[in-house]
């Protein structure tokens, strides 16, 4: 009896520790460098700039686990929305 081999699978990319930088203005203003790399290698990067008035603004800070005037920090990945 002739067996078949499996398929191979492809292999999964691991999550990304980092998705770009973020630091905090004296006046509390967030300048956040993002970066994406797609799984057929295409890149994208964005400067996003988040004022305290901002209503992402309490969101923002709260995902970078808090941060100061005067600080920079790594920007973690958000949640997957895969299931």
């Amino acid at each position: 009896m002739a067996t078949t081999p499996d398929t191979p699978q492809a292999p999964q990319e691991p999550e990304p520790t980092t998705i770009g930088s973020a630091y905090m203005q004296d006046d509390g203003t967030l300048e956040m460098s993002l970066r994406a790399v797609a799984a057929d290698g295409t890149i994208g990067e964005a400067m996003m700039v988040v004022a305290p008035q901002d209503a992402r603004y309490a969101d923002m800070v709260r995902h970078l686990g808090g941060i100061k005037p005067g600080e920079g920090k790594a920007i973690p990945p958000f949640p997957s929305a895969k299931g």
